[in-house]
């Protein structure tokens, strides 16, 4: 039959919601294989480049304190100049920093295209995050949440293995050119996909709000991290904490008239959403920049372990994760926030206290069942902080709400390592390439746990249960959270 209308027009390959979802699975599980993985090949780090461990561990921080800083400008760029020319050109450049990290020939280079690396994924995760929200309606992003939680939390869970395979057979190198590959199809499907419709709003971008931030954040870090080695006395130590406590009340300051803040700090007036964020950031210190950070250390320097069975040792975690978020929020309006988090932060102090006894002679199997149970009760916790922190949240409010918790979460990881490297160092470890004994890592893991207790103590002012609250979580609220909840194991 002949076509009087001219020849059919090909169908498009790649439709704007499977592009999406790819672009947000994807961020985040390249997010996921950078912190994790890193966190495997730091003690031969320390061997390749010579350096001590006070100094490998801003390869982590770094990253970390790039990403949250440029993450609140997310929606000025994509104001500015649409999501999809910002999500392909912020991916570009975290594929280029990511090689870069492999064809570093010294720690400060590492260093700094490891801030890179974190400044590009800053923007990737919250408009991967937007492109998806767009693409799907609010009846179909809980499906979708079930859908991507299985891939999401695949990052986390490979991530560990994956790094000490590479560094104990091949090259450490090879780790940072594995995003190449992932970018690059990412990239090329979401070009492919014919462009979303969507509503660019101005947003106005205040830069006494990113300096001051910058330079607080990095004060205190630096104040953390290097404090143990000049002296806490040392006049620098001295000077870089006086420009610290001036940036922040700066922030505060100018945060309380802006417009448009970074952080919405009128959010923090609620009690509810307050004291979520207060045990959540406890909560982040002890597990992901505490217990996350000290074990792959232990079993390799102080039990001799290699990395590949660190990082086997890491993926338990989550596991755990995964079964206690698909179990306990079943359970949850039985149970409610507070018992949640109170039962669940408490279990893990009790944990991380278990972990201070190990020693270079405790068998793998204590150690993977230590890990199991950390990932079951951080999972519970998790489920009831999420659901809490915006149980008073408006529809209105809850790009704001997520973007203040997500923050936290990244600052408080950033601080939990810190914290727990000044122990470190406190403690005489001081090459990263040394065999330690066990005994400055059992410190480590008792700071930690009075992190995990003190995020319990927040949790009491939790409500029993959100029947007290005045709104329920939102959809987007929900999506949000349990796709962290698997992110952050």
């Amino acid at each position: 039959m002949t076509n009087f209308c001219g020849p059919a027009r090909p169908r498009p390959r790649v439709t704007p919601r499977a592009a999406a979802a790819t672009a947000y699975v994807t961020s985040l599980f390249m997010a996921a294989l950078d912190t994790h993985i890193v966190n495997v090949m730091l003690p031969t780090l320390g061997r390749d480049f010579d350096a001590p461990l006070a100094s490998v561990k801003w390869t982590v921080i770094g990253y970390i304190l790039a990403l949250a800083i440029t993450m609140p400008a997310a929606a000025w760029l994509t104001g500015r100049f649409g999501e999809r020319r910002v999500f392909v050109t912020a991916l570009g450049l975290f594929v280029l920093a990511s090689a870069a990290c492999g064809m570093a020939r010294s720690l400060p280079e590492l260093i700094a295209v490891r801030g890179l690396q974190g400044a590009a994924g800053g923007l990737i995760g919250p408009v991967g995050t937007a492109m998806l929200y767009r693409a799907y309606p609010q009846s179909e992003r809980a499906r979708m949440t079930r859908l991507l939680l299985m891939p999401i939390a695949l990052g986390p869970a490979l991530a560990p293995p994956l790094g000490g395979l590479l560094v104990d057979h091949l090259s450490w190198r090879l780790a940072f050119f594995l995003n190449a590959p992932i970018g690059l199809v990412t990239a090329a499907m979401v070009l492919l996909a014919p462009a979303a419709a969507e509503q660019r709003q101005r947003v106005r971008l205040g830069a006494g709000n990113f300096a001051t931030a910058a330079v607080g954040l990095s004060g205190a870090l630096y104040v953390l991290g290097e404090g143990p080695e000049l002296g806490w006395t040392h006049p620098i130590t001295l000077s870089v904490a006086v420009v610290t406590i001036v940036a922040v009340r700066l922030f505060v300051a100018i945060e309380l008239r802006a417009r448009e803040p970074l952080i919405d700090l009128g959010l923090f007036r609620d009690s509810l959403f307050r004291y979520s964020n207060l045990a959540t950031a406890f909560q982040t210190m002890a597990f992901l920049g505490g217990m996350l950070y000290i074990t792959p250390l232990m079993l390799q320097q102080a039990a001799g372990r290699s990395p590949l069975i660190a990082g086997l040792v890491l993926a338990v975690v989550p596991v755990g994760v995964v079964i206690s978020s698909q179990t306990v929020g079943r359970a949850f309006d039985v149970l409610g926030p507070r018992v949640l988090v109170v039962v669940g932060q408490s279990l893990l102090a009790v944990d991380l206290v278990v972990l201070s006894r190990f020693d270079g002679d405790t068998p793998l199997w204590a150690f993977c069942a230590a890990m199991l149970v950390a990932g079951l009760v951080n999972g519970m916790a998790m489920v009831g902080l999420q659901a809490s922190m915006f149980g008073n949240i408006g529809a209105d409010e809850i790009s704001r709400a997520a973007a203040a918790l997500t923050m936290n979460r990244h600052v408080s990881t950033a601080l939990g390592v810190g914290l727990v490297t000044a122990v470190l160092s406190a403690s005489a470890v001081t090459a990263a390439g040394g065999a330690p004994g066990a005994g400055r890592f059992q410190v480590a893991y008792l700071v930690a746990a009075a992190c995990s207790a003190a995020a319990a103590v927040a949790a009491i002012e939790l409500p029993r249960s959100m029947r007290t609250a005045n709104a329920t979580v939102p959809d987007a609220g929900q999506l949000k959270g349990v796709t962290e909840t698997a992110r952050q194991a």
